[in-house]
């Protein structure tokens, strides 16, 4: 039996199916349109033969859409993963002259109050 996510996690999932797909049949329709625009002046096929130059051109940019969105998921989640990595760095840094400082100043005062 797996572990439930809490409800807010499950919405925000379902938020960003929901916009995914919504994206993506945006992508198709777009597709659509710029295949139906770039057969429109080949006047000589038939109907049937520009449904089919329209269909097959549509779902060429549409695969190339695909691709591109793909990529530019992989690169976000390589890129979060760089980030989130730099932060842990420059978090631990920081943590770690704080820690000094406050040793700095804990001696200082130490050395002050022996006088």
């Amino acid at each position: 039996m797996g572990v439930r996510k809490p409800p807010e996690e499950e919405a925000g999932d379902g938020v960003r199916r929901i916009e995914g797909y919504l994206l993506w049949q945006r992508h198709l329709s777009d597709a659509r349109a710029r295949a139906e625009h770039a057969v429109a002046p080949l006047d000589w096929l038939t109907g049937a033969e520009r449904e089919d130059v329209v269909r097959r051109l549509a779902e060429a940019l549409a695969d190339t859409s695909r691709a591109a969105l793909r990529e530019t998921a992989q690169r976000a989640v390589s890129l979060r993963r760089e980030y989130e990595d730099r932060y842990a760095v420059l978090k631990r840094r920081v943590v770690g002259w704080a820690f000094c400082g406050l040793a700095v100043v804990g001696f200082v005062n130490s050395l002050l109050l022996m006088r």
